[in-house]
């Protein structure tokens, strides 16, 4: 199969593992539908993803467990007492990212997606939520509830001049309770602004719009500005974030060769700490904001065909790189859009559980993440 180059496999990685761009326009409400349509036509979730465990870096260390053999008949003895119930995990792991699709030779169209609001389970098992035509931008709180953008076009089939000006284009906040019920949805479009949910917890959804990081109160839709793209210059609308802890932490651009992250404090902009990890990255903060799970792709010496996805935690005071522990292997050459990591969230203070997902050895169609996708749970230092 013929190679791709490897500047072109990097700008697709970048464009499926990058922020959802902000909403503003018509162009996204259509490309939205016609994802959804693809997405529905490639097959639904596997019902129970693999699970690997890591720790320190080592090796592969147990899977799912077989279920025990029922005791022979006519055997009896003390009840066993059940084993106390696994605590919820305290960040709720979205299988996130987008993907891409190619044809290959022949026209097939071959690649990996993932769907609009796809869980992973502390079970392993997929859950795929149901939400709202034109729902993006999914926040999973770990009370239940999911926080999203809709846009909805209000004029559809009449034609108008597209753009952060265009009539007719809804973009509202939705909180929906754990069983889909609509419980909250407030219009949030400022015409010829963009807006874009990068974050919510149980008070406030925190959004990025043309001044800065944004507060927005849940209750009352009251908005304060955190963090101004001006006083701590980052346009925070390009800018990936992930906020938590009382901390955002922040990737000003994608151009950078390595991953730098900023962490900063909520309350004043102060920063409190500087992550350089290297190649394209994801990142998420630790409940508290005192480390950063940093998801990273490397290329090992010797074999340019070979992409190691690897998992480190920092500390965000002095940066310093604890764990570092490979989670997947992807190898290039069958199309510019392979394996990756497809999400990440900390369990505990101790936990990081990574959606890693590849194609088959010989792909042949369009694949959900939620179908081959891969939780490798790591212990960290």
């Amino acid at each position: 199969m013929t190679d791709v180059p490897e500047d072109l496999v990097r700008a697709v990685h970048l464009a499926a593992r990058a922020t959802p761009a902000p909403a503003a326009d018509l162009a996204r409400v259509h490309r939205r539908v016609r994802t959804r349509r693809r997405r529905r036509l490639v097959g639904t979730a596997g019902a129970v993803v693999v699970l690997v465990t890591l720790t320190g870096g080592a090796v592969p260390l147990l899977t799912a467990n077989p279920p025990a053999s029922p005791p022979p008949a006519g055997v009896t003895g003390p009840v066993a007492t059940p084993a106390p119930a696994t605590p919820p995990p305290v960040q709720r792991l979205l299988i996130a990212g987008g993907g891409g699709t190619w044809q290959a030779p022949g026209g097939t169209e071959i690649g990996l997606v993932s769907g609009t609001a796809d869980e992973v389970l502390s079970d392993g098992s997929v859950r795929r939520h149901p939400v709202p035509a034109g729902w993006e931008q999914t926040v999973a709180l770990p009370d239940g509830r999911l926080v999203g953008l809709r846009l909805t076009d209000l004029l559809p089939g009449v034609t108008r001049e597209d753009g952060p000006d265009v009539a007719g284009l809804s973009v509202e906040l939705v909180v929906l309770a754990a069983d889909g019920a609509v419980r909250q949805r407030r219009e949030v479009r400022r015409p010829g602004r963009t807006v874009k949910l990068v974050g919510a917890d149980q008070r406030v959804a925190y959004l990025t719009r043309d001044e800065g990081l944004v507060a927005h109160d849940l209750a009352t839709g009251r908005e304060e500005v955190l963090l101004r793209s001006a006083a701590i210059g980052v346009d925070l609308l390009r800018a990936t974030l992930d906020v938590g802890g009382g901390r955002v932490a922040v990737r000003a651009a994608l151009e950078r060769p390595d991953c730098r992250i900023d962490v900063l404090a909520l309350a004043g902009g102060q920063r409190t700490g500087r992550i350089t990890a290297p190649g394209d990255c994801g990142f998420r903060l630790s409940p508290d904001g005192s480390r950063v799970a940093v998801t990273y792709r490397a290329r090992p010496a010797g074999d340019a065909r070979r992409h190691e996805y690897r998992l480190a935690v920092y500390d965000v005071r002095g940066g310093v790189r604890g764990t570092d522990v490979p989670v997947g292997t992807a190898r290039a050459g069958a199309g510019p859009v392979r394996g990756g990591t497809w999400g990440t969230a900390w369990s505990d203070d101790a936990t990081v559980r990574v959606v890693w997902a590849d194609l088959p050895a010989e792909p042949r169609r369009v694949y959900p993440v939620a179908e081959v996708c891969t939780v490798v749970t790591v212990r960290v230092q």
